[in-house]
């Protein structure tokens, strides 16, 4: 369960902002839009927000921030080598930003926990890392898991691990981790279990998806290849009214020789790279419509409107990360989607018979008729603008005076909050 998201000099944002799922006594009053988390520190948190902006405010780099936090911790110990650079992004606007480390901190719930790590690194090395921790337990404080802080000065790292809650091969996972990795990671890659909630949150837990009209159909389709999700796939896809009465998927053999005729391959390939091709697979992905006279005609996939395409490519990750209780961050939901589209979508996590297991959503989308009366809360909502400086700031509706939100399409189409585009009119063609 994610509590909140700190970015600091990453892209577009230059000073620290913070994303928080913390649900206030209004929200806590309304299932549908939070629930207990089983932490004291955070008791309640919110099922889902959105973010709203103009084209170039910084929403896309949100989401971007989270994936870099996701896949450094992921893979910066196994996947880098000693002296590869950090593909790290600070912001360039600033010459003082362009010479501190970019920060990415996480406050997250795993098993009644309360976990904050974070991590401050630029190109070079990891500058700064640290754990600290809040079980669920009567009278427990935090605890520091671990500190790691380099000193240029005297070109070594400080270090700080707990004794008595860290068990485990420390001096070794601390000898072993580069400047351009994390402890976490590499103490993980080490069979550590001391992190391992930890790990596994970021690693299982946590999915970003950049944009939905990226995401491929592969999930769906292996799934209900090979793991009976033919009648969920399709009952989502009914609840959204696109008129789909089946689902056909034919597995083909990878046609190479067609590839050949078309000119798409030339020249010869190596036997074995002929071989392993012709072992592959391709599927046909058809969705079954009904004709006029009740007769039922597949269309291929590839003749379906974009939004098709996307909620079929969505339906099985989506329901994945509902029924297992994932956070889930996503870039321009409402892409190719029709506006009662996107609110179904949202709705699947506001139900609390459905979203058993507390699944969260977090999503930057410009469609502001997802705010209807009664369905998202003010906390719910967090806009983001770029200031005349060029840096992204962030901040949340609950900021405003608003007794509800049913007035807030109108309201940010008109200014009231900022974080909408300036549009100058063109006089003569200038």
């Amino acid at each position: 369960m994610l509590v909140s998201f700190s970015i600091q000099n990453y892209r577009s944002f230059a000073d620290r902002q913070t994303i928080s799922m913390s649900a206030s006594v209004g929200a806590r009053r309304k299932e549908r839009i939070s629930f207990a988390s089983g932490n004291s520190l955070a008791p309640f948190l919110l099922r889902s927000a959105c973010l709203f902006g103009p084209n170039s405010a910084g929403k896309s780099n949100f989401v971007d921030a989270l994936k870099f936090f996701r896949s450094f911790v992921i893979s910066s110990a196994k996947d880098m080598q000693e002296g590869e650079s950090i593909d790290v992004k600070p912001f360039k606007l600033d010459r003082k930003w362009k010479e501190e480390p970019s920060e990415f901190e996480a406050v997250f719930i795993t098993d009644g926990s309360l976990y904050q790590y974070g991590f401050a690194v630029d190109e070079n090395r990891v500058w700064g890392e640290w754990l600290f921790s809040r079980p669920n337990e009567k009278d427990a404080r935090t605890r520091v898991l671990f500190q790691r802080e380099y000193d240029s000065e005297i070109n070594a790292y400080h270090w700080y691990v707990g004794k008595v809650h860290v068990k485990g091969e420390k001096e070794l996972w601390k000898k072993s981790t580069r400047d351009n990795a994390l402890f976490v990671s590499t103490a993980i890659q080490l069979k550590s279990a001391a992190f391992k909630e930890v790990f596994d949150w970021i690693q299982r837990s946590l999915h970003v998806v950049t944009s939905p009209d990226r995401l491929s159909p592969s999930f769906t389709i292996h799934q209900i290849l090979n793991n009976d999700e033919k009648e969920s796939v399709l009952n989502f896809l009914q609840a959204v009214d696109i008129g789909v009465k089946s689902v056909e998927i034919n597995e083909k053999e990878f046609p190479i020789e067609d590839l050949y005729q078309r000119g798409m391959i030339s020249g010869k390939l190596p036997a074995e790279v002929r071989k392993s091709i012709k072992q592959g697979k391709v599927y046909e992905t058809k969705f079954i419509r009904q004709g006029k006279n009740g007769e039922l005609v597949g269309f291929n996939i590839g003749e379906e409107s974009d939004g098709s395409r996307v909620l079929f490519s969505l339906a099985s990750p989506w329901l994945d990360v509902i029924r297992n209780g994932y956070t889930l961050i996503i870039d321009e939901l409402h892409n190719s989607l029709h506006p009662l589209a996107l609110k179904f979508l949202v709705n699947l996590f506001h139900d609390s018979s459905y979203n058993t297991k507390n699944a969260q959503l977090v999503f930057t989308s410009h469609e502001t008729s997802v705010i209807t009366k009664g369905f998202m809360h003010q906390d719910q909502v967090w806009f983001i603008e770029k200031a005349d400086a060029g840096y992204s700031l962030l901040f949340p509706l609950s900021d405003y005076k608003v007794r509800d939100v049913s007035a807030f399409q109108k309201a940010y189409l008109d200014g009231r909050f900022g974080a909408v585009p300036k549009i100058s009119g063109l006089v003569d063609g200038k």
